[in-house]
């Protein structure tokens, strides 16, 4: 971990961004913003997403968020969700599958409506938000 993060060594708690599984070429990655204790750390959230999404080579890969106990405090860093999802369907949109938020707050089911303005009809195919019951990232991986 320290390779990829060096604040996530020292505490994992730090930020969420954790490869949970890899199953028949499809690597799934997991974050639950709320869980991060510096989720406001735009520069070292984005490092250690891309030094993990960097690590799996040019393999498929999709991404479960968790929104349980994304709030207020979490939807105000616009600019990391931007910057966030610019880097993860940009710099890695070859390999890009799909993201799915389960348990979504409506903080952040509005960031979604607002990034899809910037998304092209195609890349909005690949964001799945499950909100009809209360789910773990167990069930995908």
């Amino acid at each position: 971990m320290e390779k990829i993060c060096p604040k996530c060594a020292a505490d994992p708690t730090s930020h969420s961004f954790k490869k949970v599984s890899e199953k028949g070429g499809l690597v799934t990655f997991y974050m639950h913003p709320s869980k991060a204790k510096l989720y406001d750390d735009m520069e070292g959230i984005l490092k250690h997403v891309d030094n993990m999404i960097q690590s799996i080579g040019n393999k498929p890969w999709r991404c479960i968020i968790d929104g349980d106990g994304f709030d207020v405090k979490h939807a105000a860093e616009i600019k990391l969700g931007n910057a966030l999802f610019t880097l993860l369907t940009t710099k890695y949109g070859a390999t890009f599958q799909e993201i799915t938020v389960i348990n979504p707050t409506w903080h952040i089911e509005g960031m979604i409506k607002l990034a899809s303005v910037a998304m092209n009809a195609e890349m909005y195919s690949r964001v799945k938000v499950l909100k009809d019951r209360k789910r773990s990232i167990l069930e995908f991986i």
